[in-house]
């Protein structure tokens, strides 16, 4: 058994393990994308930055307008003729048909692409050595294009935006936002603006995502937390498992016990039996009077421990199968305790002990099943008896309340370990007393009266140390109570 839980438990740590490394490649994997997805939208943002800046410096150049205009015409014109190509006009390349002609019909000749061309040039340089990056950057459409590209990026969220020099100094914050400019310049999501100018100092826009790691794990969340509910129904059946398994060998430890036990205990009283029948019925011994009631006193004493046998096993059926049936009547609890006080006192009287009550129960009247309680009865006097070295001392004790009535049985045996308490009543359980076994039993005794008790919807407690004795008290309610109360004493 110790080499299944070992591979057992092997299977499920590397099961577990590789569930672990599975998560922490899947948490990478989506970190790798979520920046590579930031890094392509800045890009976007940058390149589109860069080109709307060079379709304003041509639309405010003359013959750049004239350009333009020449440009959506052919645009328009290809786009309603699809059988021809997108850079062929007219039979001619798109940069052929450009410079031959011009939005009003006049072509444009060697001359004026010169200027055209010069003066492009020189706006632009001058707008790259003289223009402050704060003039090149119109805040709304910066912060709408990052927005634009992150959402397509599927990154949502609050986020920073500035742009920094390249020695790390702020060179462009927007206003009214309380910005981390710390972090900011910090953050690995940046991007070069404006790449492709000749003689301005370079830029770049830095973005910080607030909530960085949790839009990292929002993406994976799910099937993380299905990982998670794997592992612990893999966790959860694996324990279920071990306790069931702990469960079956402890009950098969406690059949083999009953099995001794019964073996011994139906050996002993068939042998006494025997051997009183068969000194009877030999005629070479002398038979007084004396001695015939002797024998006849021992063979009705182990009949009688017989039939108590028997009918310990025939309870523990009747639990097994369900079908303890209650017939309830109008009990006088009081002369109940009295008459099983008077029968077992003969039994504690062989260890010369003594069985005390005090009935002080105003209300003792109740509906309940005679047999069954008084079985439970003798089942704690005999528990009471086998369980004590001194000489036997048990009390019964009774009170009432206005829910119902409580029955104590206090004893002044070995008593109870408080681990045991929540055992005790199980079926077939006794209490491990090492090698010892002067005590009797099937372990059949506590578990009959706790369902005696239950049958009754009342309640069961022990109160018990070790060398001091045990305190059983039952509770049992009136007809009128519905609820199931608790133990009185311990309400």
């Amino acid at each position: 058994m110790i080499g299944l839980f070992a591979v057992i438990t092997v299977a499920l740590g590397g099961l577990i393990a590789i569930q672990m490394s599975w998560s922490r490649s899947t948490i990478a994997l989506r970190e790798a994308q979520f920046n590579q997805g930031v890094d392509q939208a800045l890009l976007h943002v940058s390149e589109r930055l860069e080109r709307l800046e060079k379709m304003e410096d041509l639309r405010r150049h003359p013959i750049g307008r004239r350009l333009m205009l020449r440009l959506d015409t052919l645009r328009r014109a290809s786009a309603t003729d699809s059988t021809r190509s997108s850079m062929v006009v007219h039979g001619q390349p798109l940069h052929s048909a450009i410079g031959d002609r011009a939005s009003d019909g006049h072509p444009l000749d060697r001359k004026e692409h010169e200027v055209l061309v010069a003066d492009m040039v020189r706006g632009i340089l001058a707008t790259e050595m003289v223009k402050d990056i704060r003039a090149r950057l119109d805040p709304q459409l910066l912060d709408s294009l990052l927005r634009v590209e992150l959402a397509a990026a599927q990154v949502t969220g609050a986020f920073q935006h500035g742009v920094f020099n390249a020695q790390g100094g702020v060179a462009y914050l927007p206003l009214g936002q309380d910005l981390d400019t710390a972090s900011l310049a910090a953050s690995p999501h940046r991007v070069r603006l404006f790449r492709h100018d000749i003689a301005s100092a370079p830029h770049d826009l830095h973005v910080l995502i607030a909530d960085r790691p949790g839009a990292i794990m929002r993406g994976v969340l799910p099937m993380l937390a299905f990982s998670a509910l794997l592992i612990l129904g893999i966790l959860a059946s694996f324990a279920w498992t071990l306790r069931t398994i702990l469960h079956q060998k402890r009950m098969g430890d406690i059949r083999n016990d009953l099995v001794n036990n019964m073996t011994h205990e139906l050996k002993t009283p068939i042998s006494t039996i025997g051997l009183a029948c068969e000194a009877l019925a030999d005629p070479s011994m002398p038979k007084t009077e004396e001695q015939v009631r002797n024998y006849t006193s021992m063979i009705r004493n182990e009949t009688k421990r017989l039939g108590a046998l028997v009918e310990n096993v025939l309870q523990s059926a009747v639990l097994d199968s369900g079908r303890m049936v209650l017939k309830k009547v109008e009990l006088d609890l009081h002369a109940l305790i009295r008459d099983v006080a008077r029968t077992g006192d003969m039994q504690v009287r062989r260890r010369d002990g003594t069985i005390e009550t005090d009935l002080g129960a105003e209300i003792h009247h109740l509906h309940g099943d005679r047999i069954h309680l008084t079985n439970l009865l003798y089942n704690l006097i005999d528990n009471a008896v086998k369980y004590t070295e001194e000489v036997p001392r048990i009390r019964i004790t009774t009170r009432s309340d206005d829910e119902g009535i409580t029955i104590s049985v206090s004893d002044n045996g070995i008593g109870i370990h408080a681990t045991e308490h929540g055992k005790i009543f199980d079926r077939l359980y006794r209490v491990p007393t090492g090698n010892i076994h002067n005590a009797k039993g099937f372990g059949l005794g506590l578990s009959y009266v706790r369902s005696v008790v239950e049958r009754h919807r009342g309640k069961i407690r022990l109160e018990s140390v070790p060398g001091r004795g045990s305190t059983f008290h039952i509770f049992l309610p009136f007809e009128h109570v519905t609820s199931d109360p608790t133990v009185a004493g311990g309400r």
